[in-house]
């Protein structure tokens, strides 16, 4: 009697799985659209090629050698009327004039970071 009911209960129990991880796809996405503005996943998207950016100096990408290491702190942003300056630290050991503006062309180019709205500067702090 039960033996003909195996398939039958897997078959149910695939059915529930399958909606309760669509329901919990459908709200996980529904709240992370609407909690996250997108001018925050700019924001997120500079953070993420100043990295990168100064993992390629330090890397000698492109002929970017550095005496030393080049050390990505952080990010500071403000907004004003809807524009964005943002500010890159950076911790140096050696100059950067010449990889300053490859670190912030990089950022803005491989994010697509539209210029007029988020205004990128370099800040050093010496260690």
């Amino acid at each position: 009697m039960f033996k003909n009911l195996k398939g039958q209960i897997s078959f149910e129990f695939s059915i529930i799985v399958l909606a309760v991880l669509l329901m919990s796809t459908i709200t996980l996405s529904y709240f992370l659209g609407d909690s996250f503005s997108e001018d925050t996943r700019t924001l997120d998207k500079i953070d993420l090629g100043a990295k990168t950016a100064v993992s390629l100096v330090n890397s000698g990408y492109n002929g970017t050698h550095v005496n030393g290491t080049v050390i990505y702190a952080g990010m500071t942003f403000e907004e004003s009327g809807g524009k964005y300056n943002v500010t890159l630290y950076l911790i140096n050991t050696s100059s950067l004039n010449f990889v300053s503006n490859f670190i912030v062309n990089y950022v803005v180019n491989s994010q697509n970071i539209d210029n007029t709205k988020f205004n990128i500067t370099l800040s050093t702090l010496n260690s």
